[in-house]
């Protein structure tokens, strides 16, 4: 196997692993959204099955989309899962904003080299 096997290799798993992360916060909300878990009076016992799931859950309670009630309940807050969204697409827009010089550079590279 060559190094660029590897490499697709890694990329692919690395999707796979974004898409399931992705699926499992999407299961999460839609749970809290169906049972209308929005304040504390309406909250609802959530316990993920997966470690996928209990990730992304903890990522949404530290990032305040997410409370927990006293009694171990949790729900949706509007306000803080906002936040969230906004804080996620600023850390997305951050990412291309690096990936996209590094990716021309290399093109740039690759077709001056062959030439």
């Amino acid at each position: 196997m060559t190094r660029t096997d590897v490499l697709r290799l890694i990329g692919a798993l690395g999707w796979l692993l974004v898409v399931a992360m992705i699926g499992a916060e999407r299961r999460l909300l839609r749970r809290l959204r169906s049972a209308s878990a929005v304040d504390p009076q309406t909250a609802i016992s959530l316990e993920p099955r997966g470690p996928l799931a209990r990730f992304r859950l903890g990522r949404l309670e530290r990032a305040g989309a997410v409370c927990r009630t006293a009694t171990g309940l949790r729900y949706l807050d509007a306000a803080g899962f906002k936040k969230y969204r906004q804080a996620r697409r600023l850390r997305a827009f951050k990412i291309l904003a690096v990936l996209l010089p590094l990716l021309a550079l290399f093109a740039w590279y690759m077709a001056s080299r062959q030439a």
